[in-house]
């Protein structure tokens, strides 16, 4: 209710940020500067929702709010129409890492049993964040190299953070880069149908793997790194 409310109040007076959006249905369709007080204005009735009630799902609104707001804010930001493609890449990707920075202080205050209110926060980071880093313009295979260290990461950090979020994204940019080796080191070879068909067994290999080990690669984590690093890890309980 609250960006439909701010929408009829700017329609009434004409104050738009970046012109006129057109259509309220287009709110959840069309990537436009203009929706940004919507966008704020939700994100801070959820904040003072929260404020009076302990609910995590109010979570989720902001959460959504913030990754629209990553989207839309490239014009703003840059003060022009015309923009290039990783100008608005760039602008996801650090606007993910600080949503996904500020669910990990959240997460490491309040206590999971209390609620999970980092949850859609860590979602709609990755999904700002993962996003912009995989519709860049990667370059080089040593770009796609390092895209795939990254998620890798991500990989690492689901099992820190006790987090399955963080294996869902680091996983899917793990199979893509697999996958762009398969269709360009064998597209031409005969090696090419066996190629890929390993890189099916690889991913179901990998998924049972990880499910059957969670525990031990998060007990074996926790043995060789510091113990200053595992004192600002978030707790469970």
């Amino acid at each position: 209710m609250v960006p439909l409310a701010i929408y009829g109040f700017q329609r009434m007076t004409g104050i738009w940020p970046y012109g006129d959006p057109g259509s309220y249905r287009n709110y959840h369709v069309l990537v436009k500067a203009s929706w940004f007080y919507m966008e704020l204005g939700t994100i801070l009735a959820g904040m003072l929702a929260l404020w009076w009630i302990r609910f995590p799902f109010l979570t989720m609104p902001i959460a959504y709010s913030l990754w629209y707001m990553s989207m839309d804010l490239t014009p703003l930001i840059f003060g022009k129409n015309e923009f290039a493609w990783n100008e608005r890449c760039l602008v996801s990707f650090w606007f993910g890492i600080a949503n996904v920075v500020i669910a990990f202080f959240i997460d490491r205050r309040i206590r999971r049993s209390q609620g999970d209110f980092a949850f859609w926060l860590y979602l709609s980071g990755l999904m700002a964040f993962w996003g912009g880093l995989t519709l860049m313009n990667s370059g080089g295979e040593w770009e796609r190299f390092l895209y795939f260290l990254i998620n890798l990461f991500l990989i690492l950090l689901s099992v820190l953070l006790r987090r399955r979020v963080f294996v869902i994204f680091g996983g899917m940019g793990v199979i893509g880069y697999v996958g762009h080796l398969a269709y360009t080191v064998f597209s031409s070879s005969l090696l090419f149908p066996i190629a890929l068909s390993f890189v099916g067994v690889f991913i179901i290999f990998a998924g049972i793997q990880y499910q059957k080990n969670y525990t031990n690669w998060e007990k074996w984590l926790h043995r060789i790194l510091p113990e200053s690093l595992l004192q600002i890890l978030p707790k469970d309980i």
